[in-house]
């Protein structure tokens, strides 16, 4: 299983990539989240979750969650930075209090858990599973309703995600088949397409901010951009260099685009959406498999504070607006 260092916070800029800060105190990584307010970073690990301050110039967690019982291959912060969620392959989904570095919750599930993702609403948490189940936890009524489940037992889900506005939902599995649902009425999703996007094992999948395209990610050495329509999905560019390996991980620029992919030959590539015959930039400071990447910058910052205004309730926009005029970090991207 190829293992990534977290190894360094890089400012993605026309001049270059320069790498600003280094973590030293290196441990396998499965997945990386960094905060709405682009404050703090979250890694899960072998049996460890991390919490790192990206405005302080330690290399050292803020707080560590430990002595889990396998391994961490999930993990986001819920939008107001309240709590993170995390899932394993102990079967567990959980729900940890970010100030106490203590468990709140926690869904029981028959087998491991690969993938979570947290609803725009913040309420439901959509989860992949290694026995080709997806479905999702119900926050408020505190249980598990099933979206998905093959009964051939054939497909393991890889990785699960839900678009900006929460109309659609997507998950690719281990034969790189990709499915897409309506979730607009949560309480009855409504299966749109599948569409077998790889030849080989998908590893990711992931909505575009705009919510107009799929990037999907394989261990066939490639990325894929795929158009949403009516219908389902259609191939728009195929990502790839000679030098790449299995792309574990992508994720787009805030206005939908530019693409990162991560890569196991040590790089991250910046590409542009639109041309996809070569990378615009790569960042390569890595000696070993890139397998997680973030990115962050001021406009999803904006996003978030008018999303929020009116969502929250008649006094919470003030609050929100005067929390994040406070400074806050450079747009960076984290690998």
């Amino acid at each position: 299983y190829p293992v990534c260092s977290l190894q360094g916070l890089h400012r993605p800029s026309p001049a270059g990539a320069p790498c600003l800060m280094y973590f030293t105190k290196t441990f396998q990584v499965n997945q990386l989240d960094i905060s709405t307010d682009g404050k703090h970073l979250a890694a899960a690990g072998h049996q460890q979750i991390r919490v790192y301050d990206l405005m302080s110039p330690s290399p050292y967690p803020a707080m560590t969650y430990d002595k889990l019982n396998k391994n961490i291959t999930s993990v986001g912060f819920q939008r107001l930075k309240q709590w993170l969620f995390t899932g394993g392959e102990d079967g567990l989904v959980c729900i940890w209090d970010i100030r106490s570095a203590g468990c709140q919750r926690k869904l029981k599930l028959p087998s491991a858990v690969n993938s979570v993702a947290l609803h725009p609403d913040q309420t439901s948490l959509f989860i992949g599973q290694e026995n080709t189940s997806c479905s999702y936890w119900d926050l408020r009524q505190d249980k598990e309703i099933v979206i998905h489940k093959n009964p051939t037992k054939e497909g393991s889900i890889q990785c699960v995600a839900i678009n900006n506005i929460a109309s659609q939902l997507c998950a690719i599995d281990n034969r790189g088949l990709l499915r897409l649902w309506n979730v607009s009425n949560l309480s009855q999703p409504k299966f749109i397409s599948a569409m077998q996007c790889h030849e080989n094992r998908g590893l990711k999948c992931t909505f575009s901010p705009d919510c107009a395209s799929i990037a999907t990610t394989s261990a066939d050495t490639t990325a894929r951009l795929w158009n949403i329509n009516k219908e389902g999905i259609t191939l728009s560019e195929t990502f790839s260099t000679p030098e790449q390996k299995w792309v574990w991980d992508a994720c787009f620029s805030t206005d939908s685009q530019f693409l990162f992919t991560a890569s196991s030959d040590g790089a991250v590539r910046l590409w542009d959406s639109q041309i996809a015959n070569t990378p615009k930039q790569e960042y390569a400071a890595h000696q070993k498999a890139v397998v997680s990447i973030a990115f962050w910058d001021r406009e999803a910052q904006s996003f978030y504070v008018n999303e929020n205004q009116g969502s929250t309730g008649a006094s919470a926009p003030s609050k929100i607006m005067k929390k994040f005029q406070e400074p806050g970090p450079e747009p960076g991207l984290v690998s």
